[in-house]
């Protein structure tokens, strides 16, 4: 399983000279599978850059949309294979929110505010209606869970090869009203992965400002990732304002928070070009991690 970080910003893209090392763009995680399958988490900005090496090859696609706030689609319409005629696209997202969000990710090429509209499209895109259904007949397993976030969305668990890993962005795990998701089920949910990815959007200092809009302290993260036990951490969804000599702070706040736990979880800041490449040994259910970056 190679799991490629091409997006990891929250809110809203931002580029510049603060933030050159771990990227300005927004959310964007490509996963390739052992079986050739391509899954795509979310259509933010980030998702241009992976388009222009995606044209490359002519495997279907699956785009696991996380939620459809501005900053997880507006990627979309510049990503090169919906350009592609006869490409074959799915686009799936959560069941509370699945119409609504389908929508928002097709209908912001109308025309209008796009010049080219999505019907016009050579691609064979196709929305998946029946997500439950679709995901119970793929080859890999996938769960979901309910995020704590504004308007809903889904956290998505991957299984291959007895490898795993976890996507959840825009999720708050100790929200101000009642949990669509509660910290323990969290727990459950993470347990034992080989890679979580985790919205990692605010400080301490940021709150009580920003509680309850719907995104995770760095402090609770790390919290999780010890109580799941899980093999790796990659903090996502930075704040748009975060700078990279402050990721480099976090970077290195959290080296210590993790050995002052005995733990060996491995700590990472998610940027743009990180890749982890997992990998399961049948025999001893071991699984190693080789990390590299791709080049810009």
């Amino acid at each position: 399983m190679l799991v490629t970080f091409y997006g990891v910003r929250g809110s809203i893209a931002a580029p510049g000279p603060r933030t050159i090392k771990y990227g300005g763009n927004t959310s964007c995680v490509h996963v390739r599978l052992n079986d050739g399958n391509n899954i795509i988490f979310d259509a933010g900005t980030g998702i241009r850059e992976l388009g222009i090496r995606m044209v490359q090859n002519d495997e279907p696609l699956l785009l696991l949309l996380s939620h459809g706030h501005w900053d997880h689609i507006q990627g979309y319409p510049f990503f090169a294979p919906i350009y592609q005629p006869d490409r074959e696209i799915r686009i799936c997202q959560s069941i509370d929110s699945n119409e609504v969000s389908l929508k928002a990710i097709l209908e912001q090429m109308d025309g209008s505010t796009f010049p080219v509209r999505s019907e016009d499209l050579p691609s064979k895109i196709t929305t998946v209606d029946q997500v439950d259904e679709y995901i119970d007949a793929q080859s890999f397993q996938t769960t979901r869970m309910p995020l704590n976030h504004p308007g809903g969305g889904d956290a998505y668990r991957i299984e291959e090869d007895g490898v795993s890993i976890a996507y959840i962005t825009d999720n708050e795990l100790d929200p101000l009203a009642a949990p669509q998701t509660t910290y323990a089920e969290w727990v459950h949910f993470c347990k034992g992965v080989d890679l979580l990815i985790h919205d990692a959007q605010y400080t301490e200092k940021d709150l009580p400002a920003k509680h309850g809009w719907g995104h995770s302290l760095i402090s609770q993260v790390r919290q999780l990732a010890v109580d799941a036990q899980v093999k790796n951490l990659a903090m996502y969804h930075h704040d748009p304002e975060r700078t990279d000599s402050e990721l480099d702070e976090i970077a290195i706040e959290s080296a210590k928070f993790f050995k002052s736990r005995n733990s060996v979880i491995g700590s990472y800041i998610a940027s743009e070009g990180l890749v982890f490449e997992l990998t399961s040994r049948k025999d001893s259910r071991v699984t190693t991690i080789d990390l590299y970056e791709i080049s810009r």
